[in-house]
């Protein structure tokens, strides 16, 4: 099978070399919730609509069941990507049909600084990991598998995250080996205080 040519991380190809790319006003960041496994079309999409966007990639490798290594460009922050513009862009984004949400970013300034830290340390050239979408201390809800429904907080012990589900009255609880795959963060208001 031949192996797609990766998708353009942003547009226009100039993005991260203007000053600051929201001046004047009337273009901001909009942070977009894509379907799963839609950020490169949803990024196409955008390319096709003259909109500007950033879609951070990294290049992954894994091995195939028989061994093979096949490299994979993914995105680094699953099932997001940001668009630069105004309102109509947004609503033009919606258009897609490849969205679950469009997120409003209320401190433009630091997003713009993030993402072009971000920008610089993939264009590097060093090997850049993702890391967990669900940091130490987070509460989480299990999505999939024997454990599905429950809720707790990740933990880290040594080198594997582990999820923590907590009888609050107690103080005390009980932990697994966690994956990020199978957990979604929550906020913490569902919470018992005593």
């Amino acid at each position: 099978m031949p192996i797609l040519p990766a998708e353009p991380d942003l547009h226009p190809p100039e993005l991260w070399q203007e000053g600051d790319v929201t001046s004047g006003g009337s273009r901001h960041w909009w942070c977009l919730h894509t379907l799963p496994r839609q950020e490169k079309a949803a990024a196409r999409y955008l390319r096709t609509q003259g909109i500007a966007y950033y879609l951070p990639q990294i290049v992954l490798e894994k091995r195939t069941p028989q061994g093979r290594k096949i490299r994979t460009v993914a995105p680094l922050f699953t099932s997001y990507l940001f668009l630069l513009g105004g309102d109509g862009d947004r609503v033009t984004a919606l258009k897609s049909n490849r969205l679950v949400k469009v997120l409003e970013v209320a401190d433009q300034a630091r997003l713009t600084n993030d993402l072009r830290q971000v920008h610089q340390v993939l264009s590097s050239g060093l090997t850049v990991l993702p890391e967990p979408t669900m940091p130490v201390g987070a509460r989480v809800r299990i999505t999939s598998g024997p454990l599905l429904g429950i809720e707790g907080t990740v933990i880290r012990r040594g080198k594997r995250d582990q999820f923590v589900a907590v009888v609050n009255f107690l103080g005390r609880g009980a932990t697994v080996d966690l994956e990020d795959w199978q957990a979604e963060q929550i906020d913490g208001r569902d919470e018992v205080t005593h």
